[in-house]
């Protein structure tokens, strides 16, 4: 006899929610709840709110002084509550079976990051631990964090909108400080732009994944100051940036990095050294996952520190 398949309800694919309603439940508090699960306060009660839209009841009673559970939210608590030191152990024995460094990991990567660290902290990995495989798709947009293990981004700290609340864990992998630049063939044709509003009469070639959009940072006597730049080059690829502005093209902003090698040949010359540019930071996004793989967590933590002892060499 043939077992009828079970089919799963929406209700159901809201486990995970369930199980942080508990964590907070057992803790008292949004705030305390989210460091555990390594998520912002903002996103923790975002996250309870949509469960409670889903059940269509409310959950929890919330006031400036204390956390209380309402009548369907103890019910819920009580009755699920029993049931999470099994799925510990579940998950657990299905973690055992992970121990060993085997399997795939994929990976979405900024393409500046993938040419100057990923590459060479991948080929090393492989090196030492020949069971894991890696899928690595080079982007710069936006990626659905389900499809895969980990999310590199690039980001500078000025943008006008400021990044969203996020249940994805994000940790830092690198800062460094963004250039005006442009050739000195450039300058010599075009000018030398003095103030940051000067820029508007420039061509400029920008990546809007980066910077935000059309608009550059800087500061000045404490002060930030946006310039809305003209649209002559966008691209997310930074070091096809940094070729067209060493072959005159324009003005490009863009990371130490990037531009180093032009700026120590001539190739490049940083413009309005007297203000203060946006800095440039590569971040590691991830999803809680309790417990994450052991191939993951162990390639996480050898990538933070592998980029850590990368960015000590190069200054």
């Amino acid at each position: 006899m043939t077992q009828s398949l079970v089919g799963i309800n929406p209700r159901q694919q809201q486990l995970d929610k369930i199980v942080f309603f508990c964590s907070v439940i057992q803790h008292g508090s949004f705030r305390e709840a989210a460091e555990v699960w390594g998520i912002s306060a903002a996103a923790a009660s975002r996250w309870v709110k949509e469960l409670e839209g889903l059940m269509a009841v409310e959950l929890i009673k919330r006031s400036t002084r204390q956390l209380v559970p309402t009548d369907a939210g103890e019910m819920l608590y009580r009755r699920f509550s029993s049931l999470l030191p099994e799925i510990d152990t579940i998950c657990a024995e299905v973690g055992s079976m992970a121990d060993e460094q085997r399997g795939i990991i994929s990976i979405s990567s900024t393409p500046l990051y993938a040419s100057y660290y990923l590459r060479e902290i991948i080929a090393e990995y492989m090196e030492m631990h020949p069971q894991v495989n890696f899928r690595l798709f080079i982007e710069a947009g936006e990626t659905d964090p389900l499809h895969v293990d980990f999310i590199i981004r690039a980001k500078a700290t000025n943008r006008e909108t400021e990044e969203k609340d996020s249940l994805l864990i994000r940790r830092l992998l690198l800062s460094e400080p963004l250039y005006a630049c442009a050739s000195p063939a450039y300058l010599a044709r075009c000018g030398r732009p003095m103030e940051p509003e000067d820029l508007r009469a420039h061509r400029c070639l920008y990546a809007s994944s980066l910077v935000g959009g059309n608009r550059w940072y800087f500061r000045f006597n404490g002060m930030n100051r946006a310039v809305a730049i003209s649209d002559a080059l966008e691209c997310d690829n930074s070091e096809i940036l940094r070729d067209m502005a060493i072959r005159g093209a324009g003005v490009a902003y863009l990371p130490h990095s990037v531009i180093k090698d032009a700026l120590a040949s001539g190739a490049l010359t940083v413009l309005l050294t007297d203000y203060v540019a946006s800095q440039f930071d590569i971040n590691l996004y991830f999803r809680p996952r309790h417990p994450m793989p052991a191939r993951c967590q162990a390639f996480k933590d050898y990538l933070l520190r592998r980029t850590e002892e990368i960015v000590a060499q190069q200054a």
